[in-house]
């Protein structure tokens, strides 16, 4: 159990909710969901708590509606039933949910681009000087991008997995490298043109995925101190 990570990618149209959400939503969500005003914010919000459940439930057992929110977890979001503690990680691009559970901290980071970035302004900024050196390797364009958000998506998920988020100064000084599938922490996924799905865990992370391409293949790979 302790290996145990499932992962999936669905739509919020996709997403079937119970009818009342005080039946399932702790206090701490409810007052949550109150102070969102915007309609697609609010639709991520109860998709993503939802699916985070009904995950918890197929990999450790019970009803998703068992599955509570311990609001006292901190930044890591952790579900709770009976003595039995499910790690959670969300992730929402526009009308796109991912959502992972596992039985210890995990992060994730869904990056569908909807519009142009200035991609080397953004590197600059966050990422380690060998990761900048690696894109001005690659072709300007949508080569570009796609390493661009392969990187991005990693920094994302490895601050969700560890509760400090995305912070500049620790993005710059941490490197992602390719690994051999069974040293690496962390997969990612190629999506569209330039999008990527990146889940961070533990060396030898095997997820059980849901709702990607069928045999889409994903690179695997590991943080680094930087150079």
């Amino acid at each position: 159990m302790a290996e145990t990570c499932l992962l999936e990618v669905t739509t919020l149209a996709a997403s079937a909710l119970p009818d009342a959400v005080e039946g399932w939503l702790s206090p701490a969500e409810q007052t949550r969901l109150l102070g969102i005003q915007a309609s697609l914010r609010r639709r991520q919000y109860l998709a993503g708590h939802w699916l985070a459940r009904v995950l918890s439930a197929r990999a450790f057992g019970g009803e998703p509606a068992q599955w509570r929110w311990d609001d006292e977890a901190g930044p890591r979001p952790q579900l709770l039933r009976g003595g039995v503690r499910a790690w959670a990680t969300l992730s929402h691009s526009g009308e796109h949910l991912a959502a992972a559970v596992a039985a210890q901290p995990i992060g994730l980071d869904l990056e569908l681009p909807r519009r142009p970035r200035d991609v080397m302004a953004l590197a600059r900024y966050l990422f380690a000087p060998d990761e900048i050196a690696r894109l001005l390797e690659v072709e300007a364009g949508a080569e570009r991008e796609r390493l661009f958000y392969v990187f991005w998506a990693l920094k994302e998920a490895r601050g969700k997995r560890g509760g400090e988020g995305l912070q500049a100064t620790q993005a710059r000084r941490v490197s992602s490298r390719r690994s051999d599938a069974a040293l690496a922490e962390a997969r990612v996924w190629p999506l569209g043109d330039t999008g990527a799905l990146a889940l961070a865990g533990w060396p030898g992370l095997v997820p059980q995925a849901r709702g990607l391409p069928e045999g889409l293949p994903a690179s695997h790979w590991t943080y680094v101190a930087a150079d």
